[in-house]
């Protein structure tokens, strides 16, 4: 299982029609990099605001989803999941008899069992090609509203 962030608009260059698609502060997220200043010679903390919504898959190590589901971007993929799973039967069934896989974002969960070894980790490297296919679905689709979005996404998991 995994998730990735799908951005609407940058703050930079955010043009008002997109960022009507949702409301709420919720929906705003910060990215935090370091990176390399020609300048002062030395990596500075960079901080960019963006507006967009988190998306969580839960698939197979065949790339099959079994389920998918979105928040507002400024919360956590932990946070996210609870959320899912005190909500969710199916989610609640597919733990029960399948178990999920995560990485070390999900450090203390009692469901999700931490990748360890590179054996793990390269059946986990199916979630995050799944995960660049929703961001390339994305761009692609150019979604209005939230709905369309959920549409869209779900088209997506059952074609693959």
């Amino acid at each position: 299982m995994g998730g990735t962030i799908l951005e609407v608009a940058n703050l930079n260059r955010a043009r008002t029609q997109r960022i009507k698609r949702f409301s709420g502060k919720a929906f705003w997220g910060k990215k935090k990099r370091n990176l390399y200043s020609e300048h002062y010679k030395e990596k500075v903390r960079f901080e960019e605001m963006y507006y967009g919504v988190l998306v969580m898959v839960v698939c197979d190590s065949e790339g099959m989803v079994y389920d998918l589901w979105f928040h507002p971007a400024s919360y956590h993929e932990l946070r996210s999941l609870r959320i899912r799973y005190r909500k969710s039967k199916w989610l609640r069934f597919l733990v029960d008899s399948f178990g999920l896989m995560g990485d070390r974002g999900y450090r203390g969960c009692e469901y999700v069992e931490v990748c360890k070894s590179k054996e793990q980790n390269s059946i986990r490297q199916v979630v995050e090609g799944v995960n660049s296919q929703i961001k390339l679905f994305n761009r692609v689709s150019r979604w209005r509203k939230g709905i369309t979005l959920l549409a869209y996404l779900y088209g997506y998991a059952i074609g693959s």
